[in-house]
């Protein structure tokens, strides 16, 4: 294997045998005509891929996608039933709650047991063992039976035991939420120190934003097949999409989309467009968001369509559709949406992004505890929102949406608008707070 690559996965295929009951299971076995009783299920199927050394990498994918099934057999726990794995220096893996440990053992005893699994040498795990039960912060229950643990106390002590394995692979299946936010900071800073350390970082979860702000590689699968593997916006926009249809339509990429806008774009540090006269959205039942001089038409859409965002309209004060604003000016933010059936309270929100894809803010009407009038085929409504912009210098994204319920989007147009923020103050970060200063101490 090359010292570049840290997981080399190969024509990977896992394979399970189903029966209806235990009684099949048994006939099978016992039947003298080798009939079969069962049927089969490939969890995984030729799944090629490789990840270079110090990568992060996201893995996306609907229930049952196989995405535990892979992150098993790299850890070993599992055995694929065709193709290889070659995983380059020492493993350590969070699994499900419980993997790899014994309940009938203390949360110390389980620390030894799971490290010399993971192939530390006992003289080092007791020379760690301080810094795991500190780390972990589970009290006097670190010297009793696991068995009486929360599932939370469970994951802490697991995960202060895997990184304190000092592995080159991590890996770690829906694992990052575990006990309350100052624990999770802690987890947090030190999956920084891995990544800024060079250490190769395999996880799954189902938190979209997750992936862009926290991985340079991000894969998906889909009925146990590899679909895409690659740019991390790239690959949570097709998961959007799987999320939404149930398949992938082939659109652009909602992150695509931002870096083409934004290598597209000319002028964006110009001056500050002059104000031009106040405008209502078109009284239109057509779709004529490409005629707004903030269109981004690299954009990418997703939805059932049972209701349609059809324009919309962006003022900093007497400016309509400001191509550059300054930080700290209140924008109005109206769409035009024309519902093809009819919708129950329907929900309309708004997302910032920066061109990585990354959410910065977003706000919807469910948020604001703001119910709207339901709509009937045919209505033609606009909405307002009333926002005051505090990022930094930059190229900014906003995506528009409309939907019939927290879980089904009718219409999601992301980076449908493409702003660039001019901000005079010296400063870091992505956003601008108010910050003074006072030296109390001076005479």
């Amino acid at each position: 294997m090359a010292d570049t690559i840290a997981v080399r996965i190969e024509h990977l295929s896992k394979k399970y045998r189903l029966f209806s009951s235990k009684s099949h299971r048994l006939l099978e076995a016992l039947d003298p005509r080798r009939r079969t009783y069962h049927r089969e299920f490939w969890a995984l199927r030729d799944v090629t891929l490789e990840i270079p050394r110090g990568t992060t990498v996201g893995i996306l994918g609907l229930n049952g996608s196989g995405k535990s099934t892979l992150l098993q057999i790299i850890s070993s726990v599992l055995q694929p039933s065709a193709g290889t794995v070659q995983v380059e220096g020492r493993v350590a893996a969070l699994l499900e709650l419980g993997a790899g440990f014994n309940p009938e053992l203390t949360g110390r005893e389980n620390v030894v047991l799971n490290g010399t699994i993971m192939g530390l040498p006992r003289e080092q795990i007791r020379e760690r063992m301080d810094s795991i039960e500190d780390f972990a912060d589970v009290g006097e229950f670190f010297d009793q039976p696991m068995r009486t643990f929360s599932s939370g106390m469970f994951m802490r002590v697991a995960f202060a035991t895997a990184i304190h394995v000092d592995p080159d692979v991590l890996v770690i299946d829906e694992a990052l939420s575990v006990g309350d936010a100052k624990f999770q900071e802690k987890c947090f800073r030190r999956f920084r120190a891995f990544q800024e350390a060079g250490k190769t970082i395999l996880f799954v979860t189902h938190d979209r934003s997750a992936v862009p702000r926290l991985c340079n590689y991000g894969v998906l699968l889909h009925q146990g097949q590899l679909v895409a593997a690659g740019d991390p916006g790239h690959i949570v926009d097709l998961y959007a999409e799987l999320l939404t249809f149930g398949e992938l339509r082939g659109a652009h990429s909602g992150r695509d989309a931002r870096l083409a806008a934004v290598e597209a774009s000319e002028n964006t540090a110009s001056a500050l467009d002059s104000p031009t006269p106040a405008a209502t959205p078109r009284a239109t039942t057509d779709d004529v968001c490409a005629a707004n001089p903030l269109y981004n038409r690299y954009e990418h859409r997703s939805g059932n369509r049972h209701a349609e965002i059809i324009d919309f309209v962006i003022r900093d004060g007497a400016t309509v559709n400001p191509t550059t604003i300054r930080t700290g000016a209140r924008l109005e933010i109206e769409m035009t949406v024309r519902f093809d059936a009819d919708v129950e309270a329907p929900i309309v929100g708004l997302v910032f992004t920066n061109h990585e894809g990354i959410v910065i803010y977003g706000i919807n009407t469910e948020m604001l505890k703001r119910r709207i009038l339901s709509a009937r085929i045919g209505d033609v409504r606009n909405y307002r929102f009333g926002i005051r912009v505090v990022m930094s210098t930059g190229n900014w994204f906003l995506d528009f949406a409309v939907a019939e319920s927290s879980t089904e989007l009718c219409d999601q147009r992301c980076a449908l608008a493409h702003l660039y923020v001019l901000d005079d103050a010296a400063h870091v970060g992505l956003a601008r707070f108010e910050a003074d200063f006072a030296d109390d101490s001076a005479g």
